[in-house]
């Protein structure tokens, strides 16, 4: 339904899209489009309007085009935009977005700035507001440091409250390097900057301003940021702000995080002036987390929260991390520097690891999850209720990962592996290829269907009936193999979802398919996605996909399935009884790499049976397989006939020529030689063995 619209003067509206800056026809259609949507308005031709600016977003505006249009268009268009129902408001929602966005690409030109903030000392009001905009627009954050200074001159009051009032003008993106003021040495800086974020108003300074309300050397701060903080409305629980702000950043929601809000930099005081650390985008949300648990923990140094935060916020970096040095993305020194914060994950303590692995599985936070049961797998000496119900609860790479974690523990411990644990394991080692499918889809028969269809298919499957809930659960899954979205939402458009989704490296080739039975809508999405479907009739089409982009899976489906073949191999040596999970370990040993096979065939040294042997005996006897993995086979049918003492004749046979070729490696021999002693042969079989061996090696 689209609502009710005050029509504005055509000339009005005309005379602000005069001066768009173009610079690609790209732009030039944005803009021509853009300009026919207006006019229709001022028309009344709402449902025509309403087609045109769909056409805009189709044609995938630049940031920078589509701030351009921000900036020249009347802002009374916006406004009612977005009073109205529906397709309207979503449409201009998300136009605004990417202008924001837009707006956020700017520069850190210390020249430029400093010819701007030289200029707000203008007597003429009009002139200085003409600067704060431009100084917003252009640097934004950036400017702040330059800034700064100035709320710590006590000698020029008047430059001084210039500069407060142009800070609190700027835009939100100027608190993060406004906050870190709070930590200057210089008591008349720390209350200014105090009284200028409470002028502000921002929710997220007021855990620091908490902070330092209740714990700051000097009386005059502690009563500025008491001020500051009733302008805000904000508590004077420092330590439940800074918790709940940690957590707001690892959930990247939006009332901390919104789109325009993702930066390229932290900031950080280094003792005498705010200072800008480059950060990758898919980590700033975790690195803003862990500066505010940080705080908390400076407020309450035992808090467990707080250090179950920082475990979380580094766990979901070093996977995210992983992920992008595997596609081959240069990330300069980062993996250095998450090292120092996977010691401070080990010194957290296995309590704070378990509490955050516990907030993970709640919030369905797969990324931080998977590197909580690594870090408790490496460090616990006891199985948790937070891996246990990883096991049982969670599917996948998680549930994967939990028990490999669980296994090491059981094996350190001798506690033993519960039949889950081995069960999960079995799982883990005999899948190849895991893939994962994504459902975005507000018709509820029509996604449970589309579920359902791509189960059939081995994909296991999430699902949402919102824009917004599906890409928030997006963000902390590691991977994603194709995605099924939704051309009418609730809450988003089908473009924003699109845009957000694409720009992200790890899904930058993942196909992706547009849910909608009207082939005009769908056609509007040609260019950007693999295709269009009406219902989970068409699934053919994903699965023809599906089979296209399976490289990455089967990559983590095989590092899993070496850590479980591992973790059984270790349980089967500490005594465990991991027998359910023989038929699984049998399946790997074919063909299979040897970071798998190696580890499978030592736990069958403990746990196969007779019915293992010949795929075992084929390893053995097969000279194109490695070195390691033959001599793992023979040694796993010693193990298997020290319990079971006898073989078929042609197993006796296979081992046998083992034996007497003189070009195997003599360790393989060896083994073999130690395989067949321990069967119950008959004496006449037993000495022609030997003597056989023993001519073989004399003719060698």
């Amino acid at each position: 339904m689209i609502g009710s619209l005050r029509i504005l003067p055509r000339t009005a509206l005309t005379v602000a899209l005069l001066f768009v800056p173009l610079s690609t026809a790209s732009a030039q259609d944005v803009q021509d489009t853009f300009r026919e949507g207006v006019d229709l308005l001022s028309r009344g031709q709402k449902e025509a309007a309403l087609t045109a600016f769909q056409r805009v977003l189709a044609l995938d505006p630049s940031h920078e085009d589509a701030y351009a249009l921000w900036q020249t268009t009347d802002h009374e268009v916006w406004l009612d935009m977005l009073v109205m129902e529906g397709e309207f408001e979503l449409v201009a929602k998300r136009m605004m977005d990417l202008a924001r966005m837009g707006r956020k690409e700017r520069s850190d030109d210390a020249d430029a700035i400093r010819e701007l903030l030289s200029q707000l000392g203008s007597d003429d009001v009009l002139e200085r507001t003409k600067v704060v905009r431009q100084l917003a627009a252009e640097h934004g954050e950036y400017a702040v440091p330059r800034m700064l200074f100035a709320l710590g001159d006590a000698s020029d009051a008047d430059r001084r409250v210039i500069f407060m009032q142009a800070l609190t003008k700027m835009g939100s993106d100027v608190v993060p390097p406004t906050l870190e003021g709070l930590n200057s040495d210089d008591p008349y800086m720390r209350r200014n900057v105090a009284l200028t974020l409470g002028y502000i108003g921002d929710p997220r300074a007021n855990g620091a301003l908490a902070k330092h309300a209740s714990m700051d050397d000097d009386e005059g701060v502690r009563n500025a940021c008491s001020e500051a903080l009733a302008r805000t409305g904000g508590s004077t629980d420092a330590l439940g702000q800074l918790l709940a702000l940690g957590d707001a950043y690892q959930r990247q929601d939006d009332s901390v995080l919104a789109p325009y809000q993702v930066s390229d930099v932290v900031w950080n005081w280094d003792g005498q002036e705010v200072v800008a650390t480059p950060v990758p985008r898919f980590l700033y949300a975790e690195e803003m987390a862990k500066k505010a648990y940080y705080n908390a923990l400076e407020v309450a140094p035992g808090s467990t929260e707080a250090l179950a935060g920082i475990a979380r916020a580094s766990m979901a970096q070093r996977v995210k991390l992983n992920e992008r040095e595997a596609l081959g993305e240069d990330l300069g020194d980062w993996g250095e520097r998450l090292a120092g914060d996977e010691l401070a994950v080990q010194l957290a303590g296995t309590q704070a690891l378990e509490l955050a692995l516990g907030w993970s599985l709640d919030q369905g936070d797969q990324t931080a999850a998977i590197g909580l049961c690594r870090a408790l797998g490496a460090s616990s000496s006891r199985a948790s209720s937070a891996l246990e119900r990883a096991v049982s609860s969670m599917g996948g790479a998680v549930r994967g990962e939990a028990a490999v974690a669980l296994g090491h523990i059981a094996s350190r411990s001798g506690s033993g592996a519960s039949a889950q644990v081995v069960q999960a394991l079995s799982e883990s080692v005999a899948r190849e290829v895991v893939r994962i499918g994504a459902v975005i889809d507000p018709e509820d028969a029509r996604r449970n269907a589309l579920v359902e269809a791509l189960s059939s298919q081995g994909v296991l499957v999430n699902a949402w009936p919102t824009g917004g809930r599906g890409l928030a659960s997006l963000r902390a899954i590691p991977g994603i193999d194709v995605l099924l979205v939704s051309a009418t939402l609730p809450d988003l458009t089908a473009d924003q979802v699109l845009d957000e989704f694409q720009s992200d490296p790890r899904f930058a080739e993942t196909p992706v398919f547009v849910i909608s039975g009207d082939e005009e809508t769908a056609a509007l999405y040609e260019d950007r996605a693999s295709g269009a479907i009406a219902s989970a009739a068409d699934i053919e089409a994903v699965g023809e996909a599906l089979a296209g982009n399976m490289n990455r899976d089967r990559e983590e489906a095989n590092r899993l399935a070496a850590d479980s073949a591992h973790a059984l191999a270790a349980l089967a040596a500490s005594g465990a009884d991991i027998s359910a999970a023989a038929r699984g370990l049998v399946s790997t040993i074919a063909g299979r790499g040897d970071e798998i096979v190696v580890p499978a065939l030592a736990a069958l040294a403990r746990v196969g049976g007779a019915a293992d042997v010949a795929p075992i005996l084929a390893v053995v006897t097969d000279g194109s397989r490695s070195d390691e993995a033959r001599l793992a086979a023979a040694k796993a049918l010693s193990g298997i006939f020290a319990r079971t003492a006898s073989a078929e004749s042609s197993t006796v046979e296979g081992l046998e020529a083992v034996v007497q070729d003189a070009s195997a490696p003599f360790e393989i021999r060896a083994s073999a030689s130690n395989a067949l002693g321990r069967l119950s042969l008959d004496a006449d079989t037993r000495m022609r063995l030997m003597n056989a061996a023993r001519t073989s090696s004399a003719s060698e």
